[in-house]
């Protein structure tokens, strides 16, 4: 599957997690080499919206998995960097959604 390809390519893959800090001291975070986290809501992700290269570089080449608890504010982030020019986005739900993704289980 296109997420779990994404989440082995260590070179141009870029993980954001959508999480507010409290969630991910919580659960913890995803492991990889490019993690980000910036606060969304359901509403509004204003960092992301105002500054996505402080978070994704390259946005031509760069494949974005995106993550939240549930994956409400993943799919506003997606429009987000859909709208900046961002091609390669992905929401891979929730965070209990991407531990099974990397583990090969879902």
């Amino acid at each position: 599957d296109a997420i779990q390809r994404a989440l082995q390519d260590d070179e141009h893959t870029y993980v954001l997690d959508v999480r507010t800090p409290d969630e991910i001291a919580a659960s913890g975070k995803v492991h990889h080499p490019h993690w980000a986290t910036t606060r969304c809501t359901p509403q509004s992700c204003d960092a992301l919206a105002a500054h996505p290269e402080e978070f994704v570089r390259n946005k031509d080449e760069a494949v974005v998995v995106l993550y939240c608890r549930s994956g409400r504010r993943a799919s506003k982030a997606k429009e987000i960097l859909q709208a900046k020019g961002y091609r390669h986005v992905l929401n891979a739900g929730g965070y209990d959604d991407v531990v099974e993704i990397q583990k090969g289980e879902w």
